[in-house]
């Protein structure tokens, strides 16, 4: 009769506990929550989902479309520059942060539209006439402006960077752009890499019963081509957005101490834009109007009036000036 040498004996069994503790390890990276039906999990849960749903709408909201607006060319010429003021709108619909987990379903508090201001630098840094047109390439870098506490039931980390008492997200990246010569129009390639802080939802020592926050980094590519008149600039594209962020959820577990789990956010969007511009001389008055394509995506919560698989409109409104 074959038996099992005993170094295989000891083995087996020492594989079958390495593996197991690899899939228990890899359920509670899948699963951050309890996976039990208790209240106080689905309460967990949907502070989850609420990260999950509002991460691509921060990034469509800071990001917007053009990262230079109102134009795809560059400046090019060394010393140049140009600042640009902004303001993005975005509609968000806010849930109740009482939700207690006894359905699957967290009702609606409130539509908003969400303003969010941003400034944006571009800097020369080169040109060169080629016969088959001219390549300019420009630095870029942006801040957006947050308030500590955006609404009743969001706020900004308490540690973020901030200057004279507002919250800074930053974002740095570059624009290399093509004229084709004579009347032809301009075509740029656009990256920027964005990071944001912490944005918290719900507040446990105001009564409510969940508190999510989550971290953004995005890296954001598009394709703008544009073409000018005497006085009207067009500029239209897309891209894509990869946006990450480290999240947590804060909730009154089943024995009623307050839990806390992380929650790793990773998802991606294709983003599309038309801007127009007037040119004033050094001033340029502009516009812009975008749609952020939806993604599916599955969640156990049901969010009333919010379609987490949902494209989403975008816009913003601002001024440049260059010299």
């Amino acid at each position: 009769m074959y038996t099992v040498p005993a170094f295989r004996r000891g083995v087996a069994p020492a594989l079958l506990g390495v593996l197991s503790v690899l899939a228990t390890n890899l359920v509670a990276q899948g699963r951050p929550c309890p996976a039990d039906s208790a209240a106080a999990s689905r309460v967990c849960q949907a502070g989850a989902d609420l990260l999950t749903a509002f991460l691509p709408a921060e990034g469509a909201l800071v990001g917007g479309g053009n990262p230079v607006p109102g134009t795809a060319g560059a400046i090019g010429r060394f010393g140049h520059a140009r600042i640009t003021a902004r303001v993005g709108f975005l509609g968000m619909t806010i849930p109740k942060a009482n939700y207690d987990g006894t359905s699957d379903t967290v009702h609606a508090d409130k539509q908003l539209l969400v303003p969010l201001p941003r400034f944006d630098l571009s800097l020369g840094m080169f040109s060169k006439k080629l016969p088959m047109g001219t390549v300019a390439l420009d630095l870029l870098g942006s801040a957006v402006v947050l308030p500590t506490s955006a609404t009743t039931r969001i706020h900004i980390d308490d540690n973020a960077r901030t200057l004279a008492g507002m919250a800074l997200g930053l974002g740095y990246g570059f624009r290399a752009a093509f004229v084709l010569p004579g009347s032809g129009p301009t075509v740029s390639l656009n990256v920027m890499k964005r990071d944001m802080p912490a944005v918290r939802f719900g507040d446990l020592s105001s009564g409510d019963r969940l508190s999510a926050a989550t971290t953004l980094s995005a890296i954001s590519a598009r394709l703008l081509v544009g073409g000018r008149t005497s006085l009207l600039t067009l500029t239209a594209g897309a891209g894509l957005d990869l946006y990450k962020g480290e999240g947590s959820v804060t909730y009154a577990d089943s024995a009623g101490t307050d839990s806390t789990v992380a929650v790793n956010l990773s998802t991606s969007r294709i983003m599309t834009l038309v801007n127009a511009a007037i040119d004033l001389g050094p001033l340029t008055l502009w516009g812009e109007g975008g749609f952020q394509v939806g993604k599916k995506t599955d969640l156990v919560t049901i969010f009333q009036r919010n379609d987490p698989s949902a494209g989403r409109f975008f816009g913003g409104l601002g001024a440049a000036i260059a010299f």
